[in-house]
């Protein structure tokens, strides 16, 4: 309980606010948009689709600056995806990662003139299939399986309902979908994340137990509905459905990142550096967030070096986070307490 007491302490030191985040595929993940870091005030922002419609997973985007170097941003649960604080100049977006579709980049041009207002580039992005592909079948092709074509219809203007803020529309659609075909388990996973973002977290939960009522090893609701029981700090309540999850799906970088944030909070400290680690190595720079959460764990444990260590990474990529200041001088004070 010490260990616990200790930690919401720490959580008030640092100023951490943990906040629900959207993860690709009806997923809920981390961050909205990616702050480059350039010291600029112009964004480059983007949607990723493919022929057959929106991608049911998240996908890493690269922004290439041959000045400033790489980074990168991950697609929400909607195909978006956002670089900002980007100076004037000329960048290339990749993605390449992805094994069924063909390699993608795009240069972009950031004219800003002295004085005038930052500039905002708009991308829409359709990846295109590889020939002869011999990828296995995605996630939406066998959840769709026999599903009629009225319902995916009504599915489908949910999720644009959702993209444009809609929710309370998005959810009578996918209310029709449910009742036109009540095996839908994607369709009671988007009411679950609807519900989430209108913050009826009862409903919410209600329709993520419905999915997996459905298919009790989906991965897509697992994961949401263990981010929502994080959300409302049911830790050891989220523990088992995130762990089953990565039964599932062991590369989750978002999987991993909540796992350790429920641990952190139950006082499993060796086992929640262990999944923020995890997540950080599967997720790349788009996880740099995990480093605040290891930083506290490290600190809670009387690792003032490692803390130190951490927040300085995590301010390599966030240098203009808005608590920079704060977490600079919460770095000085770890040094001058280290043995």
């Amino acid at each position: 309980m010490s260990n616990i007491r200790g930690i919401d302490l720490l959580f008030a030191f640092f100023f951490v606010l943990f906040v629900v985040v959207p993860i690709k595929g009806q997923a809920i993940i981390p961050p909205g948009a990616t702050d480059a870091g350039m010291g600029g005030s112009n964004a480059i922002t983007g949607t990723v689709l493919h022929s057959g419609g929106r991608l049911e997973r998240r996908v890493a985007v690269r922004l290439q600056s041959m000045t400033k170097g790489d980074r990168t941003a991950m697609t929400d649960e909607y195909g978006n995806f956002a670089f900002r604080g980007l100076p004037a100049g000329d960048y290339t977006i990749v993605i390449d990662k992805e094994k069924e579709f063909q390699p993608f980049s795009q240069t972009v041009s950031l004219i800003q003139p002295r004085s005038f207002p930052p500039v905002t580039q708009n991308l829409s992005i359709r990846l295109a299939a590889k020939a002869n592909t011999d990828a296995k079948p995605g996630v939406v092709n066998a959840d769709t399986a026999g599903v009629p074509k009225s319902a995916l219809e009504l599915y489908n203007r949910a999720l644009e309902l959702g993209k444009s803020g809609n929710r309370a529309e998005a959810v009578a659609q996918l209310n029709l979908a449910i009742a036109d075909h009540p095996g839908f388990m994607l369709a009671f996973n988007e009411m679950g994340i609807q519900y989430m973002r209108l913050n009826e977290l009862a409903k919410s939960e209600d329709a993520f137990r419905s999915a997996l009522k459905i298919k009790a090893d989906a991965f897509m609701p697992l994961v949401n509905y263990g981010i929502l029981l994080v959300g409302q700090k049911r830790w050891e309540d989220a523990e088992p459905l995130l762990r089953k999850a990565l039964t599932i799906k062991g590369d989750s970088a978002v999987t991993h990142y909540f796992l350790g944030q429920s641990l952190a909070n139950q006082g499993k400290f060796p086992e929640a550096e262990k999944e923020l680690l995890a997540a950080l190595s599967t997720g790349g720079p788009e996880m740099n967030e995990a480093r605040r959460l290891l930083a506290i764990l490290y600190s809670a444990r009387g690792n003032k070096t490692g803390a130190a260590k951490e927040l300085e990474n995590y301010l390599k990529l966030a240098p203009n986070t808005p608590d920079a200041e704060r977490l600079r001088a919460t770095i000085k004070q770890l040094k001058s307490e280290r043995q």
